[in-house]
């Protein structure tokens, strides 16, 4: 089924408004980084609950930064759940470091401190938390399991935009030394592709800064006449994640829908809780009562997925399963291990729609297509 009755799993949310900021970028001659990043950034701080935020031209290069802060390089490893997405994964190959595969609770679908544990050595420079659906990890005990062996732990909250911690935002919650955001176009803030690293500490988003444009200096690197400046240097190299101001114009459009949005994800997350709860088949998540999910999508188990999948299908309603596990891609040969948790979790791993489309009349469908069986 398509066309009015369909209800995708995800979708972009286009911003009043945005076109004409997009033709002012383009006929202003300045698409590439420049000052409307700043002030997409002076705008998502707030909403991220910290001061300081450092915008990226995608979350992939964001991890790469705080993989670069932490120190993590060749001959290092770096704990993570092998249930997450690609673009969490690939960058901790691409500073030449190993993963070493995290199980899962298969009640949650994350790592915790006790399947992180067991996997730290000599060589662990960092822990990644993937925060599954938008649910939210437990970070009170990696926070701790982390600073007990000096590791750095990040998390990575590219599906949990609007969650929250023991009350804060996840960026400014308490035990991750970096938060990593993505503001692809499946997400509340979505603009296409994009990414922020939030820093615990103000002098690494200053390097980051520096390092997410090829380590350039942009008080120095040119002088007051805009010629290049021969003095300026470049002490530590960098890369090309810089956002452009085309990027920084539309989630500048996009900033004031935001709150709207992501509150329609969590009334229709909360719905979706108390629905689906007593159905035979369905296995729904075990939520931390600390932690405010942000519910990206409608994240659950389900006995014999595919027929599920299938019968959603066939009216029109999108469902998958979110991730597979990312050990067994044939890159990470040498690093592919048993992990029981994720083999269940994965068996049975399904996302159903919860964003910010969905109307009651919608979600009421959802249900009850579930509700009649398959």
């Amino acid at each position: 089924m398509a066309g009015d009755d369909a209800v995708p799993l995800f979708r972009f949310h286009p911003p009043p408004g945005a076109a004409a900021a997009l033709e002012d970028v383009l006929r202003g001659g300045h698409p590439a980084a420049g000052e409307l990043v700043a002030k997409f950034e002076h705008g998502l701080a707030p909403l991220l609950g910290v001061p300081d935020v450092v915008a990226t031209s995608d979350r992939s290069g964001a991890l790469t930064l705080a993989l670069r802060l932490a120190g993590v390089g060749p001959g290092d490893e770096v704990i993570l759940p092998a249930l997450c997405c690609t673009a969490t994964s690939m960058p901790i190959a691409n500073v030449f470091a190993t993963p070493r595969w995290a199980d899962v609770d298969p009640r949650t679908g994350m790592v915790d401190a006790t399947t992180v544990a067991p996997l730290v050595t000599p060589r662990t420079r960092a822990i990644v938390v993937y925060h599954w659906g938008g649910d939210v990890a437990d970070l009170d005990a990696l926070g701790t399991l982390a600073r007990a062996h000096g590791l750095v732990l990040i998390s990575e909250a590219s599906a949990a935009l609007g969650a929250s911690w023991c009350g804060a935002p996840l960026a400014a919650a308490a035990g991750p030394d970096f938060t990593i955001f993505s503001f692809y176009a499946a997400t509340p803030l979505g603009i296409g592709e994009g990414g922020a690293l939030c820093c615990a500490r103000s002098e690494d988003a200053a390097v980051a800064r520096r390092c997410r444009r090829y380590g350039i200096d942009p008080v120095t690197f040119r002088l007051p006449n805009r010629d290049l400046n021969p003095a300026s240097d470049i002490p530590v190299a960098g890369y090309n994640f810089a956002m452009t101001n085309l990027s920084a114009a539309l989630g500048l459009a996009q900033l004031p829908h935001v709150p709207r949005l992501v509150s329609r994800h969590q009334d229709n997350g909360r719905f979706f809780d108390a629905a689906l709860s007593d159905i035979a088949g369905l296995a729904l998540l075990k939520r931390d009562p600390r932690a405010r999910s942000a519910y990206w999508v409608y994240a659950m188990r389900a006995q014999r997925r595919d027929a599920l999948v299938a019968k959603l299908a066939a009216v029109g309603i999108g469902a998958q399963r979110l991730h597979v596990r990312n050990d067994r891609y044939t890159c990470f040969t040498a690093t592919q291990c048993v992990l029981p948790g994720v083999d269940r979790f994965d068996a049975e791993n399904l996302a159903i729609p919860c964003g910010w489309w969905i109307d009651d009349a919608a979600r009421q469908r959802i249900v009850a297509t579930i509700r009649s069986g398959w």
